[in-house]
């Protein structure tokens, strides 16, 4: 065990001492904060915002027109004005080559247009640049309401009944067995799962690999060879991973502390807060979010069970780590030629792989069957169960799912530890699995 102790000890040191370790320790927050600037510049960019002249040739809107009008963007970005001149004249402003022009779209409402059969014919925008996706949907729904309050006034609706007839349907969906799941939970508790697995998912990939070049540079240059005339290969191969996997504890540990940092004292020195992030809330009103979504989903997020979340990520980061961490020492191992590297790593990355499908999967159920198995097997419960985390999962499900880690730690161990024994020593030759197979079942 003193040798073990050593081993993580030099590893640890080694890589932390390494000036490539500080910079990408301190590139990582500073990108978060370029992140957070270009974000809000780029949604309060000022777009140039798209006037679009409304011609009615059917004149079932005129009367409409003069009583409601019709709401431009709230943010700027499509204005509405109704006109009375001919197509042809509009046309020709929309075709000038004069970059200031009057118009950059018509909505043509033709002549013959049937309220009652609203696909034929057809509105039509005709545009000489591009129209956005956003700007597209914008428009579709204030055409949409409009038609449908048009519709309602042939038909002899009231004011009062209309307004009626278009009041949204608010469901409030709360959890019967934790009273702090009301609504707009659901979607907080998914973003912030999904960012934990993502974490982990990249972490195993990134320091996974850290770990397979490490070994095959050692395997490559000799050194283990006077390694492992002091150290038994298992003990060598247990350092290595739990070395590493403190240098990536420590890493998270600082970008955490230091992206804290900004967010409390760098940020508002930027202008940058919360509520200026809010401005691309309004170009999304196709999607119907508005500010006070974004402000019960940032009150949802205070109802995260934080405690529980705080002391289990760490617990599934360092046993995803551990179990594929000694894989990723198995095929470094193993690893004759570069070549090599793509064969060996698909076995180990497909799982990984698999488990972000599942935890995608649990944003959109969070009580399925496959989130559940996917947190219990332990090749996928790593970022399954990060995903589920902040669903206030049963102690029994976390207890049972940490076991299952475990033991599924230990099992891979074992057999990176049999193929890290032999392969570790072997140079200029192919390995295949059919030899790495008889490695694992061969006795000691």
């Amino acid at each position: 065990m003193n040798k073990i102790f050593i081993i993580i000890q030099r590893e640890y040191i080694t890589r932390v001492t390494r000036p490539a370790f500080w910079i990408a320790t301190l590139l990582a927050p500073i990108g978060f904060l370029v992140l957070m600037v270009a974000s809000v510049l780029i949604s309060t960019y000022d777009n140039e915002s798209t006037t679009v002249a409304i011609l009615d040739e059917s004149g079932l809107f005129k009367e409409y027109f003069k009583q409601n009008g019709i709401a431009d963007a709230t943010d700027g970005s499509v204005h509405f004005y109704i006109e009375e001149t001919s197509f042809n004249d509009l046309e020709s402003i929309i075709k000038s080559p004069n970059e200031k022009k009057k118009y950059q779209a018509i909505i043509r409402i033709p002549q013959n247009y049937n309220l009652n059969n609203p696909g034929n014919p057809v509105i039509s925008c005709l545009y000489a640049e591009r129209i956005g996706l956003e700007k597209k949907q914008f428009i579709i729904g204030r055409l949409n309401d409009m038609v449908k309050k048009q519709r309602m006034i042939a038909n002899q609706i009231s004011a009062e009944t209309q307004d009626l007839l278009q009041k949204k349907v608010d469901v409030a969906f709360e959890s019967l067995m934790n009273l702090n799941e009301k609504k707009g939970y659901d979607i907080a508790a998914s973003i912030v799962g999904l960012l934990m697995a993502m974490a982990i998912y990249i972490s195993i990939f990134f320091y996974g690999t850290m770990i397979m070049k490490g070994v095959q540079e050692e395997k490559t240059s000799r050194i283990v060879e006077v390694l492992t005339s002091s150290v038994k290969p298992f003990q060598l191969l247990m350092g290595k991973i739990m070395g590493v996997g403190a240098v990536g504890m420590t890493q998270f540990v600082l970008w955490i502390f230091l992206i804290f940092l900004i967010n409390i004292f760098v940020a508002p020195l930027l202008g940058i807060t919360l509520a200026n992030q809010t401005t691309t809330i309004h170009t999304a009103s196709a999607n119907d979010i508005d500010t006070d979504s974004a402000a019960l989903l940032i009150q949802n997020l205070s109802q995260l069970p934080f405690t529980q979340i705080m002391i289990l990520f760490p617990l599934y980061f360092l046993g995803g780590f551990l179990l594929y961490g000694s894989l990723f020492a198995a095929v470094g191992a193993a690893m004759g030629e570069d070549g090599d590297q793509q064969s060996l790593m698909l076995p180990v990355s497909v799982p990984i792989v698999i488990s972000v499908f599942i935890a995608m999967n649990v944003m959109n159920n969070p009580d399925s069957a496959m989130g559940f198995w996917g947190s219990l097997i332990p090749f996928t419960s790593p970022v399954v169960m990060s995903a589920l985390l902040p669903f206030h999962q049963p102690w029994w499900h976390i207890t049972l799912s940490l076991l299952l880690l475990i033991a599924g730690f230990v099992f891979t161990t074992f057999i990176a530890a049999k193929i890290y024994r032999i392969g570790i020593l072997m140079y200029g030759k192919k390995i295949t699995f059919k030899e790495m197979i008889k490695w694992i079942i061969a006795k000691n």
